[in-house]
């Protein structure tokens, strides 16, 4: 059986040389790979939770609801967003358990509009940048 680890090497150094970037050219961050739908869809279970607080279900769940909602948010954050907005989530979560503020003030979708346009200026920011070079 003939030995291809030589030809492997030759091809792995070809793949480098083609990949390394030219001295002065600027590094690109990869563009949001989240869609609208997505935010819609994450959005529709801060929106939901929100509401069940203003009904005053989340009262009677022993606030179930909100911890619930920050695990799936949370896990989303760190699995699509590749990072964790602790002090916008930590804020929120803050005051979904004040008492009377948490069941009216919708701290969950104003925390995934703050997410969505941070990422859209994130998108315009880059679209900008690679226009001008």
């Amino acid at each position: 059986m003939p030995d291809y680890s030589e030809q492997l090497a030759r091809a792995r150094n070809k793949t480098k040389k083609a990949v390394q970037k030219k001295p002065g050219e600027k590094k690109s961050e990869p563009v949001s790979e989240i869609s609208a739908i997505e935010f819609l869809l994450i959005g529709s279970v801060a929106i939901t939770n929100d509401v069940l607080d203003y009904l005053g279900v989340d009262f009677f769940l022993f606030r179930l609801g909100d911890l619930i909602t920050s695990m799936i948010l949370g896990l989303w954050c760190l699995i699509r967003l590749h990072k964790f907005p602790s002090a916008r989530f930590g804020g929120s979560f803050l005051i979904e358990l004040i008492p009377i503020l948490g069941d009216f003030s919708p701290t969950w979708t104003i925390f995934i509009i703050s997410i969505y346009m941070k990422e859209s200026l994130k998108v315009v920011k880059q679209m900008r940048s690679k226009k001008t070079e």
